[in-house]
């Protein structure tokens, strides 16, 4: 059975909110109106990398059946996918082996990642 949990970045505080942190805290809206909170959320995938982190939508990853990439995960109404930085190629996420990715950051600490597709 598939894991739904979320993680939020808090526009001004630039700051990442964990599932932990989120059911912690009084954000009952943050579900309901999120953009309206200053916060971003980002769903599990419910997969983990090769070091047994959790892949998060948001999250930049490197996958060693394509060495010379970075990829960003992202979801569609039909699916997850890894988007190729800095195009706007993507893979399905469904189609690599997940011991072959590593998460090596996110979209909003690591926003260099994104300029650089490195």
């Amino acid at each position: 059975m598939r894991e739904y949990k979320f993680r939020a970045w808090d526009s001004l505080a630039e700051k990442m909110y964990s599932w932990t942190e989120l059911l912690n805290k009084n954000l009952k809206n943050i579900f309901t109106i999120p953009e309206q909170c200053g916060y971003d959320l980002m769903q599990y995938t419910g997969l983990k990398d090769k070091n047994g982190k959790e892949i998060y939508e948001g999250d930049i990853i490197k996958c060693s059946f394509y060495p010379d990439f970075i990829f960003e995960i992202k979801f569609t109404e039909l699916c997850w996918y890894m988007r190729k930085i800095p195009t706007s190629e993507h893979i399905k996420l469904s189609d690599v082996l997940y011991e072959d990715l590593e998460v090596i950051g996110n979209i909003y600490d690591n926003k260099n990642l994104l300029e650089k597709g490195e």
